[in-house]
C-alpha cells in the first residue's frame, strides 16, 4: 500500500461524511460526524441543509444511537427564517420534510428517517 492511503486513513480516522440527495438526484444536504477518540466522549454532528446555515450538535455517553441523537441535536439549532422568497413551494416542502426527518430522535436511525421521507443518503467519507 502506498503512503497516500496511510495518510488518508490517518486524516479521516475519526470522521465520516454523508451527502443527502432529493428525488431528482440533487444534493440538498450534508452531514458529517466527528468521533471521540475514546468512543464514550462527545460525538459531534455537523448538519447543513441547504437553505439554512450549518449547525452542530452532539451526543455523549453510550448505550443508545448517538448518531441520531447528535443529528437531532444539531437540527434543533437551525434557526427559522428560510428565505422562502428564493424558493419554489416544492423546495420549501422538501426542506421542511428533510428537516423534520432529521429532527426525529428515535424510531429510525437518522439516515433511515431521511430515506423514509424520500431522500437518498450516501456515505462520502
Amino acid at each position: 500500500m502506498t503512503k497516500i492511503y496511510d495518510q488518508h486513513r490517518a486524516a479521516f480516522a475519526n470522521v465520516s461524511a454523508y451527502v443527502i440527495l432529493n428525488k431528482q438526484g440533487a444534493r440538498v444536504a450534508s452531514v458529517a460526524f466527528k468521533y471521540p477518540r475514546d468512543g464514550a466522549g462527545r460525538l459531534y454532528a455537523y448538519v447543513h441543509i441547504f437553505g439554512s446555515e450549518m449547525v452542530r450538535g452532539f451526543a455523549a455517553g453510550g448505550g443508545y444511537d448517538k448518531h441520531t441523537a447528535a443529528v437531532s441535536s444539531a437540527v434543533s439549532r437551525i434557526k427559522d427564517g428560510l428565505d422562502v422568497n428564493r424558493w419554489l413551494a416544492s423546495e420549501v416542502a422538501e426542506y421542511d420534510a428533510l428537516r423534520g426527518a432529521l429532527a426525529k430522535d428515535g424510531g429510525h436511525r437518522w439516515d433511515g428517517a431521511a430515506q423514509a421521507a424520500g431522500f437518498t443518503v450516501l456515505q462520502a467519507v
